[in-house]
């Protein structure tokens, strides 16, 4: 007859924090977590509503073509046009990047945004 013997237990996981890399030796002295000391930067731009203009304007501005320019007085950003779908209208900044949306009634010409 043959006596069965019961496997050795596995090994205890290594401590998360423990990489088994050697102490750091860096002038930041990061204790061997660079990424520890990261900063995580939001790729959108940060809006801040334009307390100048707590109104939409009286006679909202209604753009017609793709890509014309427009002032998104809720929000105090030019952009260019690139669509309606529903209530919403979608901008995009002039230089390119994310697009965003506003009601049609916080749109004006350019020229009423700042430094227009």
């Amino acid at each position: 007859m043959t006596t069965r013997h019961p496997a050795p237990p596995d090994p205890a996981p290594p401590a998360a924090g423990d990489r088994g890399m050697p102490p750091c030796r860096c002038p930041a002295n990061c204790g061997g977590l660079p990424e520890a000391r990261l900063k995580l930067v939001s790729p959108y731009p940060v809006i801040t509503p334009s307390r100048a203009r707590a109104e939409p304007p009286g006679d909202p501005y209604r753009p017609v073509r793709r890509g014309e320019l427009v002032f998104d007085a809720l929000n105090g950003r030019t952009g260019a046009f690139m669509g309606r779908m529903g209530r919403a209208v979608y901008l995009r900044p002039e230089g390119g990047g994310v697009e965003w949306e506003t009601e049609p009634r916080w749109l004006a010409p350019p020229s009423v945004g700042p430094g227009g």
